[in-house]
């Protein structure tokens, strides 16, 4: 007796497995696909890793005209203030430097500063501006009076009786960048996930072969799962080059990698069914990408990937909160960090986020279920009298060849899919 037939547990195993190899193949013979579905998330992740590099500090020229030590402290006070690329050098180079547009600014110590302050009275220091961009520009405005401020508290504390007396959260600090690759992390689980799933959907249209699919004598529901399974293999790919870079280039290290992984295969799965879903609705790979993209930047921009986005206006912090990247970013940062940026507990965001998850794919699934069904039936010039009929029918026949082997069963069902196919 054939096996198939006592266990239809093992059957639906066997579908599930089938399929996630078929995706897998045809993937691997249409390698620009593949490879795009690959290297489009690992570029938007260095892309914007190179704005965090190039946008966090004012590059800034220093010329000290006094050697003497409290010119040396203003310039130590503003190397540790975090808001300079200090470049040490002579006025003529900082002239050159600034006509080049290399340059924010340049600060000139004057030669009579340390004299100045010790004779108590007022020095100034010479600021030139490169005020083409009001983003840097405010950032020296703002970054050169702290670093004098902190100057005159180290270099004259009896006269500055007001000290800020700073309490950390946390027992370190973290840079933008390792702040930023965190959240571009989920953010790219979401792109390889929406592209490769929804490639992989598409694909099925655009060759024909769901038809092929939805007439086979096995469950949708194993179908559906084993090309979820398939498009997860496969994004597991760019997750895992992601997580190379991230940990052992980049250098930032999870304080939790059981919630990294755990979290990394959950929204695999969200993200894969919503882009089968997306898939089936296009049915275009061409336009799956461009779809992923757009739907993927906004998504980042809103969900707290600068800093947490409950420090921001109510409203925005609001609409981010209806969607599981907020609650993706917030667990991520919990498993890299150690940080809490949401006002609810990482086990209550691991919770919504399971939520999304399982209402994503049930949607996913019913939806592709029902769309499926309307393509196949509009291939075909049938009788919207007989429609009903037709699919119930064959759904009867469908169900009965899954649980039983009967040989008029397979006869009466490969007449039908050879009339309907044929029509």
């Amino acid at each position: 007796m054939n096996i198939l037939n006592i266990y239809p547990a093992y059957r639906s195993l066997l579908v599930i497995w089938v399929m996630a190899i078929k995706d897998i193949r045809s993937s691997l013979t249409e390698r620009a696909f593949m490879v795009t579905s690959i290297i489009i998330p690992i570029n938007f992740l260095l892309l914007f890793l190179l704005f965090a590099l190039t946008g966090g500090q004012a590059p800034t020229a220093i010329v000290l005209e006094d050697k003497a030590p409290y010119p040396q402290q203003i310039l130590s006070a503003m190397e540790h203030s975090h808001s300079f690329i200090i470049q040490q050098t002579t006025n003529a180079d900082a002239q050159n430097l600034m006509k080049k547009g290399q340059i924010v600014a340049i600060i000139t110590v004057p030669g009579s500063f340390d004299s100045l302050l010790r004779q108590g009275k007022q020095a100034q220091l010479r600021v030139v501006l490169n005020n083409l961009e009001v983003d840097f520009t405010n950032d020296i405005r703002r970054a050169v009076p702290l670093a004098i401020t902190s100057f005159y508290a180290n270099a004259f504390p009896n006269q500055v009786v007001i000290r800020a007396h700073e309490v950390d959260s946390y027992s370190h600090d973290t840079g933008y960048v390792q702040y930023l690759v965190v959240s571009l992390m989920v953010v790219s689980v979401m792109l390889g996930g929406l592209l490769q799933a929804g490639s992989n959907a598409a694909r099925e249209y655009e060759k024909g072969t769901v038809k092929e699919l939805m007439l086979a004598p096995a469950s949708l529901w194993a179908i559906q799962i084993g090309k979820i399974l398939g498009a997860l293999l496969l994004n597991s790919l760019s997750v895992a080059v992601m997580i190379i870079v991230i940990v052992f280039l980049i250098g930032v290290w999870p304080d939790h990698w059981d919630e990294l992984f755990a979290f990394v295969l959950l929204l695999m799965i969200t993200f894969v069914a919503l882009g089968s879903l997306i898939g089936t609705l296009v049915r275009r790979r061409q336009a799956v990408i461009p779809l992923s993209i757009g739907l993927s930047i906004p998504v980042f921009f809103i969900s707290g990937a600068f800093g947490p986005a409950i420090w921001g206006d109510q409203v925005t912090a609001t609409i981010t909160q209806l969607q599981p990247v907020y609650y993706g970013i917030a667990i991520f940062q919990h498993a890299f960090h150690n940080f809490t940026t949401t006002s609810t507990s990482p086990a209550i965001n691991g919770f919504i986020l399971a939520g999304f998850a399982a209402v994503i794919v049930a949607i996913a699934s019913c939806g592709r279920k029902r769309l499926d069904w309307q393509y196949l039936l509009s291939r075909f010039p049938i009788n919207p009298l007989h429609e009903p009929v037709l699919v119930s029918l064959y759904r009867i026949i469908h169900q009965k060849i899954i649980h039983y082997r009967i040989s008029t069963i397979y006869d009466l069902q490969g007449f039908f899919c050879q009339w309907l196919y044929s029509k």
